[in-house]
């Protein structure tokens, strides 16, 4: 072999020698061309994943805080709906914890359109209860207002019955006027003489006269006379039972009782206090009261002896 084809030799295997190192530079560079885009691409699937779960995560905010502030507006209403919102509350959990843990979008994307749902479904419930309550909160307005006009009409009923009862009451009480008292003493032939000394005084006379009225029903009456020396103290035969009457819810003591043959028609009538012998009627004032057999005082007066 000649010089000149060994320079040949030598110079076809430093072609080929530069033609690989050609190729394989082409090779690197495209090589780093490759791993640079597939950086990119990774960096965009990041920013990407990161978009979506913060957009994951505003949505579940978003969802939970409306719900929430559901519930406190709708205070005790939303208790009936408790074990909703407890799965409303542990599946948003659950998401949260996808979100910061591992990154799943199809599981994440179907958990909060799952939430979404449900969520959705308590809003309509919660509606359909305040729609219910509102209507029973109407309703019970409406038969208090009732209740409270019938009583009312009830009330005005009863307060007219009682007061026309009242009226017939008072008009079918017996009525008296002419009404007086005197101290007597006897004189000469039994006849009677006023006095005004109570040294002399043997009785006291009452005389009064019983209005006509055709409401009383007609037949004997009993009358109390109650007579209270000048120490306020009431003159009675005795302090038992038989000497007293009610009159108001109280026992009182009297001191003479009449009996009247009423017909409805004017009636006089006249009775006396006759003291016993061994007794001195006192210098003073002495109150007179008439009841009539129910224990209403239907009369006073007074005298006054010296």
């Amino acid at each position: 072999m000649d010089s000149e084809e060994k320079n040949n030799g030598k110079r076809i295997l430093t072609i080929a020698l530069l033609a690989a190192l050609v190729a394989a530079l082409v090779f690197v560079v495209i090589l780093a061309s490759k791993n640079a885009s597939i950086k990119s691409d990774l960096k965009e699937l990041e920013a990407e994943k990161e978009m979506q779960r913060r957009d994951f995560q505003y949505e579940v905010d978003s969802l939970m805080k409306v719900h929430n502030e559901l519930k406190e507006s709708y205070g005790e209403l939303s208790l009936e709906l408790a074990e909703k919102d407890s799965i409303i509350q542990a599946d948003a959990v659950e998401i949260k914890k996808l979100l910061d843990s591992q990154w799943d979008y199809y599981r994440i994307k179907k958990k909060l359109s799952q939430l979404q749902e449900i969520s959705q479904h308590y809003v309509r419930q919660m509606d359909s209860l305040y729609t219910v309550n509102r209507e029973l909160v109407a309703e019970n307005e409406r038969i208090r207002e009732e209740y409270q006009a019938e009583r009312r009409q009830n009330t005005n009923l009863t307060r007219q019955k009682e007061e026309l009862t009242n009226k017939v009451n008072q008009a079918a009480t017996m009525k008296l006027y002419n009404y007086t008292a005197k101290a007597v003493r006897f004189r000469a032939g039994d006849k009677e003489a006023t006095t005004d000394r109570a040294n002399r005084a043997e009785r006291i006379r009452i005389d009064f006269t019983l209005a006509a009225n055709d409401l009383v029903n007609p037949g004997t009456k009993l009358f109390y006379i109650r007579i209270a020396d000048p120490t306020k103290a009431i003159i009675s035969k005795g302090t038992g039972d038989e000497y007293a009457f009610q009159s108001n819810g109280e026992t009182l003591q009297f001191t003479e009782k009449v009996r009247v043959n009423y017909e409805g028609k004017e009636t006089d009538v006249r009775a006396y206090y006759v003291k016993p012998e061994n007794v001195e009627m006192r210098p003073g004032t002495y109150f007179i009261d008439v009841y009539e057999e129910g224990g209403k005082l239907i009369g006073q007066t007074a005298i006054d002896l010296r």
